[in-house]
């Protein structure tokens, strides 16, 4: 027996279309059913890291809807309060109330309480009435901005600050409210579950995604970039073997929220959040619209999180987006044959995805974290403490090659956006000299030189180093490989969202100087966790290798470590390719045996070492 909202939806299809439509309609509900099981076995849902939270000891009472609960759980000790018991949740002590415009919260706990004809509710006032008698600060932070402003006026008057993902509100909210405590707080990236980690099965194998609504009734401006942009997909789709899919989780339902012929023929199902954050990871790039375009921060969350994922990002223009990111990190199309010849070039070209995603996720790793924005939020309320600190690294150099020397210092000098050591050991020579006089021209002032004798295993000079390092991380360091400039700090990040002991590259880039071809090895190890990364790539935390050791040997020491982390419980990770050239200049100059032959045979000729660097 049909539900009345069916045969509602099957009358509004005949009295709109006829007899056809509704055999469309009926037809599109079918395909919809049977492809419930396909969505979910070809998207299963993508695990959630349990790590401890990164402030452990700061303690947030919060409402949250379940993306920002999310993104904002491995921020800090997370209390979701309720509305029956919120009296007896921070009794135990809590240092800062963060509320976002919910429209369930907390698992529609608040459902109803911080909109609506009776809101804000009583719960909530009492709520932050208490807080502000404990002079615990209070934040809210509307995210629906401009449309729902009025709805959730009343809900910010009580709080102590309010922030918006609209900076064009900020002068509205002072007005309206009475005070200047208004600031602005976009979207951003959580990178723990927002990352380029692969799937073990399907990264990149589909096509063109679009994940979204589509709005028949309202939005006109949306729609129109929609018609574009979806259009463009739906015209280049023949020449892929995918082409364009579509995720609407309104379909076969609200006629208002039904996707337009052609287009309809492109939705495929529907899924949960868990289940999208595989989808991210599943095509080769992912189609973008924007609900407001003339805001200068009001962008949408999966910018962030498709870019972060390591999928590409194709939009209509925004200002928000200029603001955020440059064209060739975020790419924008003007009209429908941009768009065509866009979308064709992406799917066909993986060094293009790449090349797009490195530098969209770079630009996200420093600017546009959740962990960058609750450091905002911290210094606002006063709780500069909590604020994080970034992690120092040292450089660990062994050299038994003194020409090498200036060498290795203009690799280490060169890297930005990290605090970085350089601990370097002569090995069967006295060069402190030399090195003192080499740093200080090349700008590295936090240096520490030890020497060994000749007869020393690598193994244990390592493990000198290891020792007088001051970093929270310790990089190990080739003196003849050439590192980018931002390979420290790519590293460090790759750390971070990984959660793994040990980063380095097992997908990596290598010149072979015998041959003059530049090629990439193992890169089917690319964004994976492993058990090997090449020894100059890795990198992890001093206590890690301090706890581990490298062996008193003087070939293998750096495999030997590995295996050592592997037996104790610990974790490889292989991140980016990029940023990074292992030299091969004859097999008499490492401590490995491969000839040129077997190394093209296991790698793919790729571009220049000036390009390999450049990402």
């Amino acid at each position: 027996m049909p539900s009345t909202r069916t045969a509602r939806t099957a009358l509004w299809h005949l009295r709109h279309g006829g007899i056809d439509q509704v055999r469309a309609w009926r037809r599109r509900r079918g395909a919809a059913s049977a492809g419930v099981a396909v969505v979910k076995d070809r998207y299963p849902e993508w695990p959630i890291p349990d790590r401890p939270p990164r402030r452990p000891d700061l303690r947030v009472a919060t409402i949250l809807d379940d993306f920002s609960r999310l993104a904002l759980s491995p921020e800090w000790s997370q209390i979701d309060i309720t509305p029956t018991s919120w009296s007896d949740q921070i009794a135990g002590g809590v240092d800062l109330l963060f509320v976002e415009s919910a429209w369930h919260g907390n698992g529609a706990a608040w459902r109803y309480k911080l909109t609506g004809p009776s809101a804000p509710a009583p719960q909530l006032v009492a709520l932050v009435e208490e807080c502000r008698r404990r002079e615990i600060p209070t934040v809210f932070w509307c995210k629906e901005d401009p449309v729902h402003f009025e709805e959730f006026l009343d809900t910010a008057r009580l709080f102590d600050r309010v922030l918006t993902t609209d900076v064009e509100m900020v002068e509205r909210y002072r007005e309206r409210l009475g005070h200047d405590r208004v600031g602005v707080m976009a979207f951003a990236a959580q990178e723990r579950i927002h990352n380029p980690i692969r799937p073990t099965r399907g990264h990149a194998s589909r096509d063109i995604a679009f994940a979204g609504m589509y709005f028949a009734h309202k939005y006109p401006e949306r729609r129109e970039q929609m018609d574009l942009l979806l259009g463009a997909a739906a015209d280049v789709s023949p020449r892929m073997k995918h082409g364009l899919e579509i995720f609407s989780r309104f379909q076969g339902g609200d006629p208002n929220y039904q996707f337009p012929a052609p287009l309809d023929q492109r939705v495929v199902g529907s899924l949960t959040y868990e289940q999208t954050l595989s989808a991210y990871r599943a095509f080769k790039l992912f189609l973008n619209v924007n609900s407001v375009v003339g805001s200068p921060s009001m962008c949408a969350r999966r910018v962030f999180e498709i870019s972060a994922c390591g999928t590409p990002v194709v939009s209509t223009p925004s200002a928000a987006l200029d603001a955020f990111f440059p064209p060739d990190e975020v790419i924008r199309v003007n009209d429908p044959d941009e768009a065509r010849w866009m979308l064709r070039a992406l799917v066909r070209s993986p060094l293009l995805r790449d090349r797009t995603v490195h530098l969209a996720q770079r630009r996200i790793w420093r600017e546009h974290t959740y962990a960058a924005r609750v450091d905002d939020v911290l210094r606002a309320v006063g709780l500069d403490t909590h604020v994080r600190q970034p992690r120092t690294v040292t450089a660990l150099v062994s050299t038994n090659r003194p020409q090498q020397l200036e060498h290795v210092i203009v690799q280490v000098a060169k890297q930005r956006d990290v605090t970085v050591q350089l601990a370097l050991l002569t090995h069967g020579f006295d060069g402190e000299d030399r090195v003192r006089a080499l740093a200080a021209e090349h700008g590295i002032d936090d240096l520490v030189v030890l020497r060994a004798d000749a007869s020393v295993p690598l193994g244990s000079c390592l493990n000198r180093l290891v020792d007088a390092a001051d970093g929270e991380v310790v990089a190990k360091m080739d003196d003849d490989d050439l590192y980018g400039e931002h390979y420290l700090f790519d590293s460090l990040q790759a750390l971070e969202y990984s959660g793994a002991d040990v980063v380095g590259k097992h997908a990596h880039q290598m010149y072979l100087e015998g041959q003059e071809v530049h090629v990439v090895r193992f890169p089917e190890h690319e964004h994976r966790f492993t058990h090997f990364v090449v020894g100059p790539t890795i990198v992890a935390a001093r206590s890690v290798v301090a706890e581990h050791r490298f062996p008193d040997l003087g070939v293998g020491e750096d495999s030997e470590l590995l295996r050592r982390v592997i037996a104790g419980g610990g974790r490889i990770y292989s991140a980016d390719r990029f940023g990074f050239v292992q030299m091969r200049r004859g097999a008499k100059d490492h401590t490995w045996a491969a000839t040129d032959w077997e190394l093209l045979a296991n790698s793919d000729v790729v571009a220049s070492v000036a390009e390999a660097l450049r990402a």
